[in-house]
């Protein structure tokens, strides 16, 4: 029975990761037509002109000109993920692990129709997988985006929020590279208290023209400690991104 219960586990894993791996190649395809399309995001005209923090203009452009445009893509890749949709800002419910209280989750990129229902046996709808998004502009950004990962860490959700997390990193500088940004992350982490680190960040092939992508893992602070992975993407948007 024990290694039925392990093979069901392996496998139900093994599918999803699967899923995530997919998800986040399509994500590199995006960036692709975006960087094709000669993109540019002026940091001026979005002040002067709309009432949207830059960081959330840039995850509305690329959800919504580009994941949300080009399913077809994915779908050419896998035929699992044909209902997939993208949604920037959706809220969920969580309950804090420090105060127990439960609370409003502000997701960056939301992503469900995973196909996932038979494998994890639970209502499509209630499936999703979630990427959260920081602009990178130096070094000492990186406390932001580990601030993230805090979260979840110190969150145990009420939905079926997948053991795989992501992580997006707008690069706009041209003195920064992936590696840098990586390297001071791992730093931080290892003196990150609240933080368990299972394994820092390293590299994961995930596009092969896409090379900042990276994976960790890390412990939940709930009563079970369950691990879970995070996908790290760190795309370069040092010429995309204007004064």
């Amino acid at each position: 029975m024990r290694e039925a219960s392990i093979f069901v586990s392996n496998r139900k894993q093994s599918i999803t990761a699967n899923r995530i791996k997919n998800i986040l190649w399509y994500i590199g395809e995006c960036y692709i037509l975006l960087r094709n399309d000669k993109a540019k995001y002026s940091k001026t005209y979005v002040k002067e002109h709309t009432a949207i923090h830059f960081e959330d203009f840039l995850r509305f452009r690329l959800v919504e000109d580009y994941l949300a445009k080009n399913k077809n893509l994915l779908k050419a890749r896998t035929s699992d993920l044909d209902e997939i949709s993208f949604t920037p800002e959706t809220q969920k419910e969580y309950i804090d692990q420090t105060d127990y209280k439960q609370k409003t989750d502000k997701i960056d990129i939301f992503v469900n129709k995973l196909g996932l229902a038979q494998t994890w046996g639970e209502n499509e709808d209630k499936i999703y997988f979630a990427i959260e998004c920081k602009r990178i502009s130096n070094l000492s950004d990186t406390s932001r985006y580990i601030g993230d990962l805090l979260k979840f860490t110190n969150r145990s959700y009420i939905e079926i929020r997948l053991p795989f997390e992501g992580q997006l990193g707008f690069i706009e500088s041209h003195s920064l590279s992936d590696r840098q940004i990586v390297e001071e992350i791992n730093g931080k982490l290892r003196h990150a208290s609240h933080i368990t680190t299972e394994r820092p960040l390293r590299p994961c092939h995930i596009h092969p023209d896409i090379p900042g992508t990276y994976k960790s893992i890390h412990r939940r602070n709930t009563n079970i400690k369950e691990t879970f992975s995070i996908y790290h993407i760190f795309l370069d948007y040092s010429d995309i991104v204007t004064s």
